[in-house]
């Protein structure tokens, strides 16, 4: 695996999950938001809204995990490519 190809897999990782976690914080601050109030204490209730909670939190964890996908599979490439025989190591040999 090339550098610009791990750059592209760790940046397309985060970008995808981290938009799966926003549409999922808008839908559950849409849907749900009691869910926001029970579990984030609010200093000021009135000003609360839970659809910009959601995107906020959402876009967060979602680009956090992202990134850490996108690293993980990247490592685990470039480990199952160095352990992979080679083609012109055989015709070298002696």
């Amino acid at each position: 695996m090339n550098v610009l190809k791990a750059l592209a897999t760790v940046v397309g990782t985060a970008i995808g999950v981290g938009a799966a976690g926003t549409a999922l914080g808008v839908l559950l601050g849409k849907f749900a938001p009691s869910f926001y109030r029970q579990m984030i204490p609010l200093r000021e209730p009135e000003s609360f809204d839970a659809v910009e909670l959601g995107i906020g939190l959402g876009l967060i964890n979602g680009l956090i995990w992202g990134l850490v996908v996108g690293i993980l599979m990247v490592a685990i490439l470039s480990w199952k490519e160095t352990r992979r025989p080679r083609k012109n190591a055989e015709v070298n040999a002696p």
